[in-house]
């Protein structure tokens, strides 16, 4: 993904590197750089990443396809948003 490298050159690499997420549209996400999953349903997935939690609702949500570094993540997705490890909602 050589966009992945644009963000780091305008970015700074230094916030690059937790983890990456593309959204396409609203049915299609990537997650690179993931932790495992925390929970999954139909409803709602949360995926562990290095420094928090990320949690995707929607309905519909299936997991595609999952690897060691990246997760796959199809349906009608609502919302996609941080969770601190506290519980509060990063922004």
């Amino acid at each position: 993904m050589a966009y992945l490298e644009d963000i780091k050159r305008i970015f700074g690499s230094e916030r690059a590197g937790e983890c990456e997420v593309l959204l396409s549209g609203r049915s299609a996400l990537v997650i690179s750089g993931h932790k495992g999953l925390s929970s999954l349903s139909d409803g709602e997935i949360v995926v562990r990443t290095k420094k928090a939690s990320l949690r995707i609702s929607g309905a519909d949500l299936r997991l595609v396809q999952a690897s060691p570094a990246e997760v796959y993540i199809a349906g009608k997705i609502r919302s996609v948003e941080y969770v601190e490890p506290t519980g509060e909602v990063g922004s």
